[in-house]
């Protein structure tokens, strides 16, 4: 068999050209649909989370309303009562402050550690839409009388089915951001030098990691118990209990975690200073972390709250966030002051966040009996808040990065405003009520709460609720058509401000400088 070979350039020669035309780019719906941009993934999660805060606002007025007279019913149907009450508590948590904490930090982290995209962004991606399908799947669960306390077996299965869904795909997130703070930062940029808004969302993520699997197992289990052994474990009336640790403290602080790191991130550049103790600022937000460790009460044994550990990590958590404050103070004193919005959304974040852990701390102590009653619900109100609150003050600091356009700055000023004395005037009736009521007044649902207190509850929830529209208000520039914007409009101190405004696909248009600093954009600028 004979071989013949022609030499290379001799096929080079005789092979025709062939003209490379390029690709077309997606664009309309099925850009969106196929998109691994983490910028337009978190643009979804934002828009869409806070579609259902609006919603979920204005389900919490109304049952500010029916507090007021609970026993008639006079919005609600005596067999829809119960359902929307825990939609209303479910959703404000899984479908507004994990979504609307997770939408800004999958557009600014990636950013801030100098990553060209975020980790597995694919990954990213899907976990949006398995978000968005399976909060859809819950509300179409009550909506055939399912949930818990609803009466259709189909609708219980399908809800508990959803629910396993949404948590999931926050668990996805959850892997993306930390891997992409612990493995993709740019070179020099040591974990001791990460943002502190990036380094709060890792030891969110990370919590997150290591709790709601817990939640998953126990929706499986309620799942199986509920369909195939007939309730043999409580069936349908014991589901939300399989809730009660997610919605109290200390779990429910760690969708709060990054509070801390954007007020440190925003307060520093606000003051024009380094921050000083900066290895204390990441112990304190590792030390929130850790006492936010809530999967200890995943347990059917009643007595967990008194356990020496969790009284213990109760009042614990109010510690890191005095540390914060104590940093922030510090800035100011060192720097200058600079009445910016973002500071604003970063000092009423963080002042909600401390009621919130100091009651908590309060309703730690076993002798007030505090646990399982309504003040349990004025703990999660204020710390769901301070997690919304700081989701939007972020929104509007990274306004350029996040959208086309800067916010609405006076809408923007008066907004945080608003929605820290609505947290106060909200949670303060149910506290008080929580302490001093008795009997029903201390049932954790529409019906408990001194009736005269109940009155200042509608109050505060119509105040919260006009907040978040303004804040909403304020941010509808960010969509609109717009060409480039200023790059760094705050006079920032880490990467993002380094790049275009909105940034290009890969993120950056030009090399990053090798960090040397938890402040390379202050290096950059004593340097010139």
């Amino acid at each position: 068999m004979a071989v013949t070979e022609t030499p290379p350039e001799t096929v080079d020669a005789a092979a025709p050209a062939v003209a490379s035309t390029p690709r077309p780019e997606p664009t309309g719906l099925a850009a969106v649909l196929g998109s691994g941009d983490h910028k337009l993934v978190g643009r979804l999660y934002i828009v869409t989370a806070l579609l259902f805060g609006l919603a979920a606002g204005l389900l919490g007025v109304l049952f500010a309303v029916e507090g007021i007279e609970p026993t008639t019913l006079d919005l609600f149907s005596a067999g829809s009562v119960y359902q929307l009450f825990t939609l209303f508590r479910l959703g404000g948590v899984f479908m507004v402050a994990f979504p609307l904490v997770i939408g800004v930090a999958l557009v600014v982290v990636p950013l801030q550690v100098g990553a060209t995209t975020v980790a597995f962004p694919r990954a990213a991606a899907a976990s949006y839409w398995a978000w968005l399908v399976g909060s859809a799947l819950v509300v179409a669960a009550y909506a055939i009388d399912g949930g818990p306390g609803g009466s259709s077996r189909t609708g219980v299965n399908l809800f508990l089915a959803a629910m396993v869904l949404v948590v999931v795909a926050i668990l996805v997130a959850a892997v993306c951001l930390a891997t992409t703070v612990i493995a993709l930062r740019t070179p020099g940029l040591l974990l001791s030098r990460v943002p502190l808004f990036a380094w709060s969302v890792a030891v969110a993520a990370v919590l997150w990691l290591l709790t709601l699997p817990v939640l998953v197992g126990s929706l499986v289990l309620a799942y199986v118990d509920h369909r195939h052994a007939g309730g043999t474990l409580g069936g349908n009336a014991a589901i939300f209990g399989r809730f009660a640790w997610v919605l109290r403290n200390p779990q429910i602080y760690v969708v709060a975690i990054p509070v801390l790191g954007f007020t440190v991130d925003v307060l520093a550049t606000t003051a024009r200073a380094r921050l000083g103790a900066r290895s204390l600022a990441q112990a304190a937000i590792g030390g929130a972390g850790i006492t936010a460790f809530g999967a200890v009460l995943a347990t059917p044994y009643t007595g967990a709250l008194e356990s020496p550990v969790v009284v213990a990590m109760g009042l614990a958590a109010v510690l890191p966030v005095l540390a914060v404050l104590g940093l922030v103070g510090d800035l100011f004193r060192r720097g200058s002051f600079r009445l910016t919005t973002g500071a604003l959304y970063a000092v009423s974040a963080t002042s909600i966040l401390l009621l919130g852990t100091l009651a908590g701390a309060l309703g730690s102590i076993p002798d007030l009996e505090t646990a399982g009653t309504i003040y349990d619900l004025g703990v999660a109100h204020l710390v769901l808040v301070a997690a919304i609150t700081a989701s939007l003050g972020g929104i509007h600091w990274w306004a350029t990065k996040i959208g086309r356009q800067p916010a609405n700055e006076s809408l923007g000023r008066l907004a945080p405003l608003v929605l820290l004395s609505g947290a106060v005037v909200t949670a303060l009736p149910d506290l008080i009520s929580g302490i001093a009521g008795e009997d029903l007044e201390l049932a954790a649902d529409w019906t408990g709460g001194i009736e005269s207190l109940n009155l200042i509850v509608l109050i505060g929830s119509a105040i919260l609720l006009f907040g978040l529209l303004v804040a909403v208000v304020s941010l509808r520039r960010l969509f609109q058509p717009a060409g480039q914007g200023q790059r760094d409009p705050w006079d920032g101190q880490t990467l993002e401000w380094l790049t275009a405004s909105p940034p290009p696909l890969g993120n950056f248009d030009a090399p990053l400088p090798v960090v040397t600093s938890a402040e390379p954009l202050v290096d950059l600028r004593e340097e010139n």
